[in-house]
């Protein structure tokens, strides 16, 4: 009984550290699905593809893939933007503030991208530098 008993407990405890000492994933190679989302910006230079991982996107903290390409299709490198996520039917986004990091070829990671109920999330992205312009695109949260 004792032995068992102090099996589970290893068990648990190793689980535990395991779960514990994960780290997020920070790569974008796993967004392999078609844009769960796009958007063109308000100047109608820029096109935004979103793919977010998991997807579909689920109530967490999670990671998103911006694509950008300009008006004739080719990526779009060297852009500063802010990504505010809003629930417009609430009127709030969120207080985490979610990091951007360039990738090349016109990719960008997204990360502590919290979306943290179900319904309609857009992402508000406002670009600066060199392009100043926005774009809204727009997902559900199932």
């Amino acid at each position: 009984m004792f032995i068992s008993r102090l099996s589970a407990y290893a068990a648990c405890a190793t689980l535990a550290f395991i779960a514990c000492s994960s780290s997020p994933v920070t790569e974008t190679t796993g967004f392999t699905a078609p844009p769960l989302a796009t958007s063109t910006s308000s100047s109608g230079s820029l096109h935004v593809d979103v793919r977010t991982s998991p997807q579909p996107p689920v109530e967490s903290i999670m990671q998103a893939e911006l694509t950008i390409t300009d008006a004739m299709g080719k990526p779009v490198d060297g852009l500063t933007f802010s990504v505010v996520p809003w629930m417009p039917a609430m009127g709030h986004g969120t207080s985490l503030v979610p990091t951007v990091t360039p990738m090349g070829k016109g990719t960008y990671a997204v990360g502590d991208l919290s979306l943290f109920m179900p319904g309609e999330w857009e992402l508000r992205l406002t670009f600066s530098g060199s392009t100043s312009d926005t774009a809204n695109p727009v997902f559900d949260v199932p």
